[in-house]
């Protein structure tokens, strides 16, 4: 293994001791499942089998997880919300649960984690076509520590997403024009956002033909690979509609088209409210929300913003194509409206998927107490949020 890997492993993994005891704590004081409230977590107890999937898995087994193990179990059903989730991530999650003896809970955790380690290594490999080796190495380190990374290690969607996006902006710097597509059209089948992808990789192909539109049409076949990022999200509406009859939005309403297209009409069955408004809308509502949700929310996304005010210039210096992905999952994530009662529900993990942000922030960083600060901050931070996930108290993410 390089040394390049090494450096991001030995902190991956120690995140992954402390995060799994700090949850372990969690599901102990709030117990969920019934293996939970069955079995104690201390001492060991027989079957080994059953004791270490209780310590190890069952404490992770909260909130959107849930939707991910019945999807793995039974598939999409109609009206029941789940065809909210795209596909790919519990597709992967199925195929690893089989090869880990059908624990399918085993199969979402193993995918996320190692797609965080691996998302985490490219983005270092990323980070070195601009920056200096030790602020490409803080920029990796940095982003494992955020507080909200410490999603990175749930079995959530985020690891793959943040994969297949930094493999897409990866292949594209190397002139690999149809698997940064692939790796586009991925995402698209990961998450919502992936279709946003089509921005920065058009802009690095207009880059890449010198800023010329004869250029650009002489070298028409690589810049058809843009077209495999909606194809991702395509292949996932076609599905929905054929198998589920569930793809509606109203033709003369453009605002319900985005919505329509990139979220199930059933998806309040999972929240009761939810939509894409005009952002100062949606602040507006949080603003006025008393809930500690919504201030941890707005806490954690005002921290992206001003990553993206201060950094914001340095970021378009060092690569437009990184300032336009950034703005718009921002812009996107402060639009996305889930109900007067709790209006920025997910917010900050959302806005994580905006991880160029923490290029600039690596350079502003490198006095090691700056670093050291920001490093603690956030362990401090993702420790908490941690808790709050395995209690399933305070903050939903």
């Amino acid at each position: 293994m390089s040394r390049r890997a090494l450096s991001i492993l030995i902190p991956w993994l120690m995140l992954r001791v402390v995060l799994s005891i700090v949850v372990l704590a969690a599901s102990d004081s709030r117990p969920n499942t019934d293996v939970e409230k069955r079995v104690a977590a201390w001492p060991p107890s027989l079957p080994l089998s059953v004791w270490s999937g209780r310590v190890l898995l069952s404490p992770w087994q909260r909130w959107d997880v849930e939707h991910y193990l019945a999807i793995v179990g039974r598939g999409y059903l109609p009206g029941d919300g789940t065809a909210q989730f795209h596909p790919l991530y519990p597709w992967l999650g199925r195929a690893a649960g089989f090869l880990l003896g059908g624990n399918m809970l085993a199969g979402l955790l193993g995918i996320s984690s190692v797609c965080g380690l691996l998302c985490l290594i490219a983005f270092r490999r990323l980070a070195e076509f601009d920056l200096a080796p030790d602020e490409a190495h803080r920029a990796a380190v940095l982003l494992l520590h955020a507080p909200l990374a410490f999603i990175l290690f749930a079995p959530y969607t985020e690891g793959l997403f943040l994969l297949c996006s930094v493999m897409l902006f990866l292949m594209a710097r190397n002139g690999r024009w149809w698997l940064a597509g692939v790796a586009g059209g991925l995402a698209a089948l990961t998450r919502q956002q992936g279709i946003f992808l089509v921005v920065p990789l058009a802009w690095e192909l207009w880059e890449s033909s010198g800023r010329d539109f004869r250029e650009l049409a002489r070298s028409w076949r690589r810049a058809l690979s843009v077209i495999l990022i909606p194809t991702g999200l395509i292949v996932w509406l076609l599905y929905r509609t054929l198998t589920l009859g569930d793809l509606a939005f109203d033709i003369y309403k453009p605002r319900t088209w985005i919505y329509g297209l990139l979220i199930s009409r059933d998806a309040t069955k999972v929240v009761e409210e939810q939509g894409l408004v005009p952002p100062w809308q949606a602040l507006a509502a949080a603003l006025t929300s008393p809930k500690s949700t919504t201030v941890i929310d707005l806490i954690l996304g005002t921290g992206f913003l001003l990553m993206l005010v201060f950094g914001g210039r340095f970021l378009w210096r060092l690569r437009p194509s990184y300032f336009l992905y950034a703005s718009v999952i921002l812009l996107v994530s402060f639009s996305y409206f889930t109900g007067a009662f709790q209006p920025y529900m997910g917010l900050p993990r959302h806005c994580l998927l905006a991880f160029p942000l923490f290029l600039p922030l690596a350079v502003w960083a490198k006095h090691p107490r700056i670093e050291f600060s920001l490093l603690m901050l956030g362990f401090c931070g993702m420790s908490l949020l941690t808790y709050f996930y395995g209690a399933q108290i305070l903050w939903v993410p």
